[in-house]
């Protein structure tokens, strides 16, 4: 086990009514989990991932400003399937007190918090915890609504706001529909309906706050 004094953070997941899908719509799922660690690893090669009976995720994140767009990728992502699927996460952020080869045996007040945070949530899919208490204080409010915005989206929506949190905000509207092939007006369309703009905006600013506060 390491201790490698660094503030790390935890997103714990599962898959909502997974039970109810067939074998195949399982098959997309996990594909798309896959997929998205791969994502999340390209922006920090030492972010690590496990799945855990197939309907469980969880992955260490070592860039930590960037974790609410990671939890946003694994949401959108996996909401982009279908009607049928959303998922439920639980995202902390601590100094970490030990990792291991293994996600799944590692340790640690990120892990801690991650792992309760999930067994808290019910009516809710979402929660943000830290043992930084002005972090939990200035966003739980705002990820509640995120959390109901994120509810409300389609899977097409999913689909078109994908490439933009992939390329962390770096496409422009015609990029997006060049991507998607897609008229303009209809890119726009669906980034305006999805909520994007205050999307991208919570975000910046989660980002924003974290970064400043850890001076990376």
């Amino acid at each position: 086990m390491t201790d490698t004094g660094k503030t790390l953070a935890v997103i714990t997941g599962d898959i909502v009514n997974s039970t109810k899908l067939t074998a195949r719509q399982f098959e997309s799922l996990l594909s798309k989990i896959k997929q998205i660690q791969a994502w999340i690893s390209q922006c920090h090669p030492a972010n690590a991932h496990s799945i855990r009976r197939g309907d469980e995720f969880q992955s260490v994140i070592y860039d930590p400003a960037n974790t609410l767009r990671y939890v946003l990728l694994y949401r959108v992502g996996i909401k982009s399937l279908g009607k049928m699927y959303d998922s439920r996460m639980s995202f902390a952020i601590a100094r970490n007190e030990g990792i291991r080869e293994l996600v799944d045996e590692s340790m640690g007040e990120a892990f801690i918090r991650s792992g309760r945070g999930l067994k808290s949530l019910k009516t809710e899919y979402l929660c943000f915890d830290s043992d930084c208490t002005e972090w939990v204080t200035d966003f739980e409010l705002l990820l509640k609504y995120l959390d109901r915005q994120l509810m409300q989206l389609t899977p097409r929506q999913c689909e078109v706001l994908l490439p933009m949190l992939q390329h962390e905000d770096s496409l422009s509207v015609s990029e997006l529909a060049d991507t998607l092939n897609i008229a303009v007006a209809t890119a726009s369309k669906s980034l305006k309906a999805s909520g994007w703009p205050l999307m991208q905006a919570l975000n910046q600013q989660f980002s924003t706050r974290i970064a400043e506060t850890l001076d990376v």
